[in-house]
């Protein structure tokens, strides 16, 4: 457990030394547009203001929680700090993967949304909070298609090239199940998740790609590989301002709400910067001018926003309460019966 040092006090007797331009705090998140984005919005600006070397790296690693733990124990994880969606920071939170503070050591954690703050079970300290949120919605390549795609029941019509997500932790699962059984809760049995597969199995001949990252989805558009993709919303507005061949649109059953916490990594040398840079983005401002630039929508209280009506339309659309949630909980509490049944069905 730590302290932010310019903020909350210090580290007490751990020697740490500071990030360098060669050793710097490494700070992962999606790539493609995402990384331009926040590298341009949010890593320098935060390096111009506090002097603190830092840079972004595009990866998954909260995804690959046992290669990361064997990492982490070993001291050799590349990065400090990672934005992880829930089921991967639950899944790393269980494997001690996390450095833990207290919520003093963070003084802008008040500005977080409460459901955004993590805790470890076990101690009660912090383990993650909120990054940013999401939508994915289905994503058009215009210059392909005449009309845009506006519902998720398209995936079972033999119209379109798609680009598909190839992790067993897809949104797709919620899709299916939401449109077909009545709800997310039918993943919460063996039974649920077979038959949400064996419907999924009649949507494979359609797809084009199975994508290992969002930005190769976003190059797969570009290329006119595929004619339409389950994408971020975000993103894909970034595209569309670019000028690029896409369009976003908040499907008729509803888009897939989602979210990610920073984490830090338990093997950092820089808990002090981590932690800073974790306050820093609590700020309001901060906030607001990734969403003005990425769209994705703030993870800190709407009474400290000041965002306008054309923009809010813009990142949230219909609204979070049209929107599917994920049922987390059963991909973790199923996570080996998924992987296997799901390498077996659909890929």
């Amino acid at each position: 457990m730590a302290a932010v040092g310019g903020l909350a006090g210090c580290l007490g007797d751990e020697d740490t030394d500071e990030p360098t331009e060669s050793n710097p705090l490494e700070v992962e998140f999606f790539g493609g547009v995402f990384q331009e984005v926040l590298d341009e919005h949010l890593i320098d600006p935060f390096r111009e203001e506090t002097g603190i070397a830092v840079e972004s790296s595009a990866g998954s690693s909260a995804g690959e929680p046992l290669q990361l733990n064997s990492a982490v124990q070993a001291g050799e994880a590349p990065i400090d700090l990672v934005a992880a969606s829930p089921v991967n920071r639950i899944r790393g939170e269980r494997l001690g993967n996390w450095y833990t503070y207290e919520e003093s050591d963070v003084p802008n954690i008040d500005n977080a949304v409460d459901d955004l703050v993590s805790y470890d079970e076990e101690t009660g300290e912090v383990t993650g909070v909120g990054a940013y949120g999401w939508f994915g919605t289905i994503v058009s390549q215009t210059d392909l298609l005449d009309e845009p795609v506006t519902s998720w029941e398209a995936l079972w019509e033999n119209d379109y090239n798609w680009a598909l997500s190839e992790s067993s932790q897809t949104t797709l699962l919620d899709i299916t199940s939401e449109i077909y059984f009545g709800g997310t809760d039918h993943q919460d049995t063996e039974e649920g998740l077979v038959e949400i597969m064996e419907k999924i199995q009649e949507v494979t001949d359609n797809v084009g790609l199975w994508y290992d990252g969002e930005a190769e989805a976003q190059q797969a558009l570009l290329d006119e590989n595929v004619e339409v993709s389950s994408l971020f919303h975000d993103v894909t507005l970034v595209m569309e301002d670019d000028g690029a061949p896409v369009s976003t649109n908040f499907p008729e059953e509803g888009a897939v709400q989602n979210d990610a916490n920073w984490v830090i990594l338990d093997s950092t040398d820089f808990p002090e910067e981590a932690l800073e840079f974790i306050n820093y983005t609590l700020r309001p401002e901060v906030q607001e001018n990734i969403s003005e630039n990425l769209y994705t929508y703030p993870t800190v209280k709407d009474e400290l926003l000041d965002m306008d009506d054309e923009l809010q339309d813009r990142i949230f659309g219909p609204g979070v309460d049209a929107a599917m949630r994920p049922n987390h909980q059963a991909k973790i509490e199923h996570e080996e019966f998924l992987d296997e049944t799901w390498r077996e069905m659909v890929l």
